[in-house]
């Protein structure tokens, strides 16, 4: 039996990856087109299917990406730590650091960011079905599998599994990842790419479990968005 020599595995891997991603832009492009609330949920779960079909050549699964339910209190306990390390990280970076950078320089959020939360507000069931179905299911879950979980470890069998490949691969994937976020203009884009970057180093550091990065982000958005709806749209 030949082995595929290396060249061509690393183009199928590249042809893979952007695949994925023009699917995921491409679906997410035409559902905001047609107002779709949700429209990158619904870019990032295309995209999830279309890896999910790349992954059943090799008879992959998402088990080898870090997709596994802790087993027994003291995984539970050592995961959920994981994750509160990982959300005070990010509270931290962003008041310490990014904040008060961002502010020296007067960027700020575009003014409309927050218009498209406006059709929840003071409707409780809207606002619950929204949490679960996109924060929690398309945004927590579904981010993470597809961007720490895909993407940040395609990129690293495409650029090599040493450690410049995965710091390489570590910092692309958080550019993409702020890239999707460009309708909140530079500032979402640079804090959103700095909360990738912690949460691709958490995955790292716990030996590529989702579990907690999917957690944090669930506590994250979770915060950010029902003091968004407490405050009647004050607080973004």
């Amino acid at each position: 039996m030949t082995q595929e020599p290396r060249s061509a595995f690393n183009v199928k891997i590249l042809l893979e990856i952007i695949t994925v991603l023009i699917v995921m832009v491409g679906i997410k492009s035409i559902a905001d087109y047609f107002g779709i609330n949700g429209a990158g949920s619904i870019g990032i779960w295309c995209g999830i299917i279309v890896a999910t079909i790349f992954m059943k050549r090799p008879k992959e699964k998402w088990r080898k990406y870090g997709l596994t339910l802790p087993k027994g209190k003291r995984e539970w306990a050592i995961n959920i730590g994981l994750a509160l390390l990982a959300v005070i990280s990010v509270f931290l970076v962003m008041g310490l650091i990014l904040d008060p950078i961002l502010s020296h320089y007067g960027l700020e959020k575009p003014t409309d960011v927050a218009d498209r939360f406006q059709f929840f507000l003071g409707k409780p069931v809207y606002f619950i079905l929204y949490l679960v179905t996109v924060v929690w299911i398309g945004a927590a879950l579904g981010e993470e599998l597809l961007m720490r979980g895909f993407l940040l470890n395609r990129l690293s069998d495409f650029l090599g599994k040493s450690k410049i490949g995965w710091v390489v691969s570590l910092i692309v994937q958080s550019i993409f990842f702020g890239m999707l976020h460009s309708y909140q203009g530079l500032v979402g884009i640079i804090t959103t790419a700095f909360i990738a970057l912690i949460f691709g180093a958490m995955y790292l550091i716990s030996k590529k479990r989702l579990i907690p990065v999917i957690l944090a982000h669930m506590i994250i958005n979770t915060i950010s968005l029902t003091a968004f709806y407490l405050t009647g749209g004050v607080v973004n």
